[in-house]
């Protein structure tokens, strides 16, 4: 029998980088919200007791490099199943775009696995595994908007409007090391944190709100993103912004004409997506994809 599983993608609508850790890592304050571009995952089991990931268009890396193939591992040694499983993904969501597929892809994994395999773990020994993962896996596990803290271990609701969303990714893969690696900040000091104030009723305060101090790195290395940034907000935009690490740029928009007509407008930029908040018990995949990138 064959599970489908539907693996959502994220916008950073604010992310302040509060400093530089000892680990190497960096503390954070970021507000996430999930969206309605989504890859699916199917998943089956199969007789020998191994782990096979593939996808279609061939855009995913092999064995550890892969965040389900880790995912998967992860769970067969800490639980010692000795079982095999086969998970296919179709992938919609871009690679390097700063709109967190790897992530979101381990995630998704693990909820199917550990139904799957009717494992005995709780929602917080699940996210203590997801973060072994990845910084932003514990996020896709909760998977709903919200403030991540820390190094996107610690999080909290929000709540925000629904909003739609014209996403441009130029073809550019941007590596999350590199970008941050460009930053020029000093170890976070004990004080050093940040609180969030005002209400988020409308999308003209999220506009307000937008911010990425990723930005300017991700500018430098590639100024084309900014120039993306700039039309969406000249095809109508209420705010624009890049989310995560880049290279994908995001408009803000209160309904979907308003997007539809922008999309139109940049629709020479990439690949272009028109998508909304995924809010609980709200629509979930219901995006149409525009892909006019020039070969």
């Amino acid at each position: 029998m064959i599970e489908t599983y539907l693996s959502p993608a994220k916008v950073n609508l604010f992310l302040k980088v509060l400093g530089k850790r000892p680990d190497g890592y960096h503390d954070l304050v970021s507000i996430v919200d999930i969206i309605s571009l989504n890859d699916v995952l199917q998943v089956e089991e199969v007789p020998e007791d191994i782990v096979i990931v593939e996808d279609e268009r061939h855009l995913l890396p092999s064995g550890p490099a892969n965040t389900i193939y880790r995912a998967a591992m992860l769970l067969k040694e800490t639980y010692h199943v000795e079982r095999g499983v086969r998970i296919s993904v179709k992938k919609e969501i871009p690679i390097g775009a700063g709109l967190g597929g790897p992530s979101s892809n381990a995630a998704t994994a693990l909820n199917a696995l550990v139904n799957l395999w009717n494992l005995p773990i709780n929602s917080l020994g699940l996210t203590d595994l997801g973060s072994k993962i990845g910084a932003d896996v514990p996020l896709f596990l909760y998977g709903k908007s919200c403030v991540m803290k820390g190094v996107g271990e610690r999080i909290t609701p929000i709540k925000i409007p629904c909003i739609w969303y014209v996403i441009i990714y130029p073809g550019i893969i941007l590596h999350t090391k590199d970008v941050y690696g460009g930053l020029k900040i000093p170890l976070t000091l004990a004080q050093n944190d940040i609180t969030l104030s005002g209400q988020l009723d409308t999308v003209f305060d999220v506009a307000r709100m937008l911010k990425n101090d990723l930005e300017k790195v991700a500018f430098s290395l590639h100024p084309e993103i900014e120039t993306l940034k700039e039309r969406l907000q000249e095809a109508g935009a209420i705010g624009s912004l890049m989310s995560g690490s880049g290279s994908s740029v995001f408009g803000v928009f209160e309904n979907e004409p308003d997007a539809r007509v922008a999309a139109e407008k940049v629709s020479d930029s990439g690949s272009v997506f028109v998508v909304h908040s995924s809010q609980p018990g709200g629509r979930h995949g219901n995006h149409r994809r525009q892909d006019l990138s020039r070969e």
